[in-house]
């Protein structure tokens, strides 16, 4: 049974003889890539070492088989660990001759790849949608990315859900360690969605403010373009002040300069790391920027289109350490 809305998580807990595998289904939509052979689709992935194909990442272990149904459609399934993230890519040939140019809306802040989050078992397999190449939506749906900061509540067991008139039960999203979970489903475009956040299950609902809503759910009036919604605090209409982060290595002497900035400002990395990652945060808790996999000692921020204001610079490094500094742009 396909499952049209699909994020990092499963929907159904579900306890199975097997405590830490489920089925997932992969696919791809190539039409438009350019692929010259109909052998050429693979993908890499985070888990190849788990399953015993390959290490991580490696080339010419994951071939997808195309559809007969859809000859645009290509596809393998995985028996992969649960209740873990995993993040992955498509590619084409074998040795990986090109590589898909990953839509900053579909990117892990881990790494920037595609990502997963199994949560439980089902008894069936999970079909992940088949997202263009490169791309961030499906022939028939358009990806929107759920946001909500939890820095105001106490969450049990970093469960945290999203129930919404686009799926049949609630789902479970995933933080990055930021304090900020998240969630992503495939919508029909044109269509109006309501939808709220859950601290653990569905007798510990939200509570939306009339502010911002007019029927006690949060709205999408009619979906557009794929995106990832502002970061919105549990039961607020705005993102919560501070911005709260776990795993952050207070000590590492991570530096930025001028701050307040006019044109450009300079990182300078202190953690003895070898390489750091940035995402450029805006007060509605938007993702406008990403650099990824920087191995320098220092880096610079450049102003281009960012308007007068104030940013968050979440930085990861690849001990999995997390900073956030403020960043004032004149």
């Amino acid at each position: 049974m396909f499952k049209k809305i699909i994020s990092a998580i499963l929907f159904l807990v579900i306890f199975s003889p097997i405590a830490n595998a489920t089925y997932v289904r992969f696919a791809v939509n190539m039409k438009g890539s350019g692929m010259i052979s109909s052998n050429d689709a693979y993908m890499t992935s985070t888990f190849q070492d788990e399953i015993g194909m390959g290490g991580d990442l490696t080339h010419g272990y994951l071939h997808l088989i195309q559809s007969t149904t859809d000859t645009n459609i290509y596809y393998a399934t995985f028996n992969i660990p649960a209740n873990q993230l995993f993040e992955y890519q498509f590619e084409m040939g074998i040795t990986g001759y090109d590589l898909e140019n990953i839509p900053i809306e579909s990117q892990s802040l881990a790494n920037g790849y595609r990502w997963l989050y199994v949560d439980s078992m089902i008894n069936d397999t999970l079909n992940m949608p088949a997202v263009f190449y490169s791309g961030n939506n499906t022939a028939t749906d358009t990806m929107y990315r759920f946001k909500v900061n939890m820095s105001n509540e106490i969450v049990t067991a970093n469960d945290v859900r999203i129930g919404g008139s686009f799926q049949s039960t609630l789902a479970k999203m995933y933080s990055f360690g930021n304090g900020i979970y998240e969630y992503m489903a495939w919508l029909t475009p044109n269509s109006a969605v309501t939808y709220k956040y859950f601290n653990g299950n569905n007798t510990n609902p939200e509570t939306v403010p009339n502010s911002c809503t007019s029927t006690g759910n949060r709205e999408i009036n009619s979906v557009t373009n794929a995106q990832i919604l502002p970061t919105v605090c549990f039961s607020s209409c705005v993102n919560c002040v501070p911005l709260y982060t776990t795993n952050v290595n207070k000590n590492n002497g991570i530096t930025l300069s001028p701050n307040p900035m006019s044109t450009n400002a300079v990182i300078t990395f202190n953690d003895q790391a070898l390489s750091h990652s940035i995402s450029i945060i805006d007060i509605y808790g938007r993702t406008i920027k990403q650099f990824k996999n920087i191995s320098t000692q220092s880096f610079s921020i450049n102003k281009e289109l960012m308007h007068a204001a104030c940013y968050l610079l979440q930085i990861v490094n690849d001990k999995n350490e997390q900073t956030t500094l403020k960043l004032i742009v004149e």
